[in-house]
């Protein structure tokens, strides 16, 4: 692990592992990366190298003082992606790390991708008319907007009960405990403007768009945080992307069904060397 440092002076956290193809995986909201991945790194890094970051104000990188959006994050990575010289790299992204994915794909383009996974990411977060696959089935935006402010009054009461929903077998409580001691290196403020700001995004007419090769990996059991198969629907939207559905994974397919995780990106990149 090591950290580079952005041009405004902030330091993003990122470990580097394997050899070969580039891979550089976004994880979900609050989590830092080393504990996010820690049951996909190795077999991943046994065929690729694997290079995971800590985007700005969360896990272990540098805290900044306000300005945070997935607009910001997707323009640090960029900015970390040129630091470290890689080209020709699958990126990866996890709910909120999809969003970051898309929103780069957007405001940098893909000169320096080969390829593109999403997981467990949604297009849109809220209702929306001909839109069926809202989070949790139903989230209004006034639901949205009540979320971010019960992170803002009690992070606990608010974020705990997403925890508990995101896998499709509950982990121990001592890891439980574990993941939520995890999820405080990232400040409160810094999570209640991220979610925000993604209870904003629509990205359903951005992912017709999708020109590059595109892995799509979902989980099907358990999953109350998509409960709808949203998967198919980007899937049917990207023409030629390939989409794997876990069975025995729910929202956290990466922890429920590590194997069959790394075995679909491992796939989808030795295709795409």
């Amino acid at each position: 692990m090591a950290y580079l440092t952005l041009n405004d002076g902030c330091p993003l956290w990122y470990s580097d592992d394997g050899t070969g193809p580039v891979v550089v995986m976004l994880q979900g909201l609050q989590f830092p990366g080393g504990y996010f991945w820690q049951k996909v790194i190795t077999p991943l890094a046994e065929h690729n190298r694997v290079i995971t970051i800590d985007l700005r104000s969360q896990g272990l990188s540098g805290k900044s003082i306000g300005g945070h959006s997935i607009a910001g994050n997707a323009d640090d990575l960029a900015e970390a992606l040129e630091i470290l010289g890689i080209d020709d790299v699958l990126l990866l992204g996890v709910a909120y790390g999809g969003m970051v994915a898309l929103t780069y794909l957007e405001r940098h383009g893909a000169g320096r991708l080969r390829g593109l996974c999403l997981s467990e990411m949604t297009p849109r977060l809220t209702n929306a008319d001909e839109w069926p696959h809202p989070t949790f089935g139903d989230f209004t935006a006034q639901a949205g907007a009540s979320f971010v402010a019960g992170v803002r009054a009690d992070r606990t009461a608010a974020l705990g009960g997403f925890l508990m929903a995101s896998f499709a077998v509950l982990p121990d409580p001592a890891t439980l405990a574990d993941m939520t001691a995890q999820t405080w290196l990232t400040p409160t403020e810094t999570v209640a403007t991220l979610i925000a700001d993604m209870v904003e995004q629509d990205y359903r007419a951005v992912i017709p768009t999708i020109t590059l090769p595109t892995l799509l990996v979902y989980g099907r059991t358990n999953n109350p945080v998509m409960p709808g198969p949203v998967g198919r629907w980007i899937a049917a939207a990207i023409p030629g992307s390939q989409l794997v559905e876990l069975e025995t994974a729910g929202h956290s397919p990466f922890w429920d069904d590590p194997s069959g995780f790394a075995a679909a990106v491992n796939d989808f990149a030795a295709a795409r060397p």
